[in-house]
């Protein structure tokens, strides 16, 4: 066995776990997690959109998440007055999913969240390194989304 881990799994989950670490305390003064923000990031980008009737399994297909996690992170976005959920005129069955004034005051604040975590993750490399790195991710994530 040996000594030091470098293969790409361990940097892939050990990145990921920093970056979601330094998220949630950056969202933590905000009462949010990095879930519960992605999904207010996800619901601000559909709605700009006109696209107000996000399915949770939207989300669920989004954050790689089982429907119960992502019903567990609305209800407390809901619970703590991020989220509004309504009935759909069209479909008894559907909840219509709205961000309130409270979460649109912070989706600017969230996305820089987001930027600098990307920004130090990206920190050291050139153009070109950044533009290679995107590039081997994608095809990894592709590689693992068939799976």
């Amino acid at each position: 066995m040996k000594e030091e881990d470098t293969s790409c799994s361990y940097f892939i989950r050990n990145i990921s776990h920093l970056m979601a670490n330094m998220q949630d305390r950056c969202l933590n003064s905000y009462g949010l997690s990095n879930q519960q923000a992605r999904i207010l990031m996800y619901l601000s980008k559909h709605n700009i959109r006109g696209q107000r009737n996000v399915k949770r399994k939207d989300l669920e297909n989004y954050l790689n998440l089982k429907g119960s996690s992502v019903t567990s992170l609305m209800n407390g976005l809901e619970k703590n007055g991020f989220i509004e959920r309504t009935g759909s005129e069209n479909d008894a069955r559907r909840r219509l999913l709205t961000l309130t004034p409270k979460a649109k005051e912070l989706v600017n604040e969230m996305d820089l969240i987001f930027e600098a975590t990307d920004n130090q993750l990206q920190e050291g490399m050139s153009e070109e390194e950044k533009m290679t790195f995107r590039l081997l991710l994608g095809i990894a994530h592709n590689n693992m989304n068939i799976i």
